[in-house]
């Protein structure tokens, strides 16, 4: 399979496609009824009982190779539901960002698919993303693409959508001239195909657009210390430059990454109120850390954190073995940096802490650290972290080298979802139950999760949600 650890390394991963644009459409053999019961929860089967989403971007389709799939894990049966996009084209990426989120009034989850290298309009890798109604909903899916389709922009890149908003990440967008500056793309829930883009060259956001800085390479959305009652977006630059004021280019330290916030975005239309972090500002930063590589949001009770990665970060006494950054607000506090993670003197050189993170909610706020390069041959491991007391922590390790364990973590309810995508050749992923502790090995074919039918899975694990 292509090698994924070039995603650490570099800022795109290598990869070409030639195909047509398609249609608006997607496929998903779901349930014809629905029983969902929570506007808050991850039910998308309509089954009474969270779900989560894994990826299978590069997964070889009955019509079209290397196109991808996205397997929706069943959290009642142990099954699971295979979308796909309806015309795949080779190369397409479909699956690379999910995110199960409400966009709708059924009380069923609906899942957002990132597609970043579907060429649109005659546009190589210019991107879409696909939000799908679950809960067996007879509404169309819909596709959105960016207002002025770029090529190699690769739009989806990153997905999330909480209450009413939902973002997309294009990092390898131009922005006024700029190459790979970057920029995200706003739409409400109810009215998806209707885009707002904002940039480091939008009035009021904090930063320079700089080539390569990558601004959307992560999106998190969250209360984060605007108004009461209003979201707030986070975004990751891990390719920003720490440089000082103004515009420079290839000055500073390089790639040492950053993290703006958006307060309030989908009430300021126009200019933006925002606060730009540099790592430098919270504790050592050296090139290359990229600091802000993943984010991850989470609440328990009128505090709101947001974690940070920093994969190539000092992690302790440990160059470059990664480590987190913890911010947190509340309705009377503004967003202010908070405790710092890392694997201390057990960290390894090259570990990538911090290369995916989640909060797991209910019960005490856990929050969740991949650290798929660790171990002997790069098993991978995810570090289980109580935010309320950091003494409490639990670290476990994939089941075998080069599995890759804790490439991508995601909450689904009770339990944490964690990708393996280079497991066997094909990928794999773990349920984990935060109550019991049990590791549930999951993988198309094993148990009641189908294969794809016609195709072969790739990268299963590389993104979850």
């Amino acid at each position: 399979m292509r090698s994924l650890l070039s995603l650490l390394l570099a800022a795109a991963l290598p990869l070409t496609a030639s195909a047509p644009p398609f249609p608006a459409s997607a496929h998903a053999s779901a349930p014809s009824s629905a029983a969902c019961t929570s506007a808050e929860g991850s039910d998308f089967d309509g089954d009474g009982v969270d779900d989560s989403a894994v990826g299978d971007p590069f997964a070889d389709t009955v019509r079209a190779e290397s196109s991808g799939a996205v397997h929706v894990l069943s959290g009642r049966s142990g099954g699971g539901t295979v979308v796909t996009a309806a015309e795949p084209a080779a190369g397409d990426g479909f699956g690379w960002s999910v995110q199960l989120a409400h966009l709708d009034d059924d009380r069923c989850a609906d899942l957002l698919v990132g597609a970043p290298y579907a060429d649109v309009q005659g546009r190589e890798d210019a991107g879409a993303v696909y939000a799908i109604y679950g809960g067996g909903s007879q509404r169309e899916p819909v596709r959105l693409i960016a207002p002025e389709p770029e090529a190699d922009a690769h739009f989806g890149w990153s997905v999330t959508a909480r209450g009413p908003l939902v973002a997309i990440g294009a990092p390898h967008e131009n922005d006024g001239g700029v190459a790979d500056a970057g920029a995200v793309y706003l739409a409400g829930a109810d009215a998806l195909t209707t885009l707002r883009r904002v940039s480091q060259n939008t009035d009021g956001v904090t930063g320079n657009a700089e080539v390569g800085d990558m601004f959307g390479w992560a999106v998190e959305l969250g209360k984060l210390g605007g108004d009461a009652g209003e979201l707030d977006l986070a975004i990751g630059l891990p390719y920003e430059n720490d440089d000082g004021l103004g515009v420079q280019v290839g000055e500073g330290k390089l790639d040492s990454g950053a993290i703006g916030i958006l307060f309030d975005v989908a009430e300021n239309t126009g200019k933006q109120v925002s606060k730009k972090w540099d790592l430098r500002e919270i504790t050592e930063a050296e090139a290359g850390d990229r600091f802000g590589y993943s984010l991850a949001y989470g609440e328990e009770g009128d505090t709101s954190y947001l974690a940070v990665g920093a994969p190539l970060g000092d992690g302790g006494p440990v160059k470059n073995s990664g480590l987190v950054q913890l911010f947190q607000a509340s309705s009377t506090a503004e967003i202010t940096p908070a405790a710092t993670f890392h694997r201390d003197r057990e960290g390894v050189a090259g570990d990538g802490y911090g290369y995916a993170v989640a909060f797991s909610e209910g019960g005490g706020l856990r929050l969740a650290v991949g650290i798929p390069f660790a171990g002997s041959g790069r098993t991978g491991a995810v570090n289980l972290i109580t935010v309320g007391d950091p003494d409490q922590t639990r670290l476990v390790t994939g089941e075998s080298a080069g599995e890759r364990f804790g490439w991508s973590v995601a909450s689904a309810g009770n339990k944490l979802v964690v990708g393996a995508p280079d497991r066997e050749g094909s990928g794999g992923a773990a349920l984990l139950g935060r109550n019991d502790g049990a590791v549930t090995p999951v993988a198309p074919g094993a148990g009641q999760l189908p294969v794809l039918d016609g195709g072969a899975s790739v990268d299963f694990g590389a993104a979850v949600g």
